[in-house]
């Protein structure tokens, strides 16, 4: 099975990182808006759907920021499919403009927040490894491999 390819928005306004709110057993958590890229659609066709469905913004794609390998066999966790590997390109959004409902958000999505970045380490974040990253906007590291 191939991976699948993802494409996440990091949206900063002021010391704030909008991602989108999730609920289930676990309690509340957050990850950055975006989703898989779909058989003949850009990175960038992929980015504008995901954020209009997810959170209802209108915004340009900036640079890439991070990859990261997701691999569901090497995570403690029973919340992904077994043998599920995606490949995560984030990418920074800009000017975000809500101009639209959220009208496709995934299953377990009931909103989005603008997070304060010092709260992002107290939050059930994903991926919890990359909250130093994006707190300090360091990305100065492109392919940051598997991490949790």
């Amino acid at each position: 099975m191939s991976p699948r390819l993802s494409i996440r928005a990091v949206f900063y306004r002021d010391d704030k990182i909008l991602l989108c709110k999730h609920h289930d057993d676990r309690g509340f958590w957050y990850i950055t808006p975006g989703g898989g890229v779909e058989h003949g659609e850009t990175l960038e066709d992929a980015f504008h759907r995901e954020i209009k469905e997810e959170v209802g913004l209108q915004a340009e794609m900036g640079k890439v920021l991070c990859i990261r390998d997701l691999i569901s066999d090497r995570q403690p966790t029973t919340y992904l499919p077994n043998h599920f590997h995606q490949v995560e390109i984030f990418v920074e959004g800009i000017n975000p403009i809500f101009t639209y409902e959220p009208h496709k958000m995934d299953p377990a999505q009931i909103g989005y927040e603008w997070i304060k970045l010092d709260d992002l380490s107290n939050l059930l974040f994903f991926p919890s490894s990359l909250v130093d990253i994006f707190q300090h906007k360091d990305f100065s590291n492109v392919y940051l491999g598997h991490k949790l």
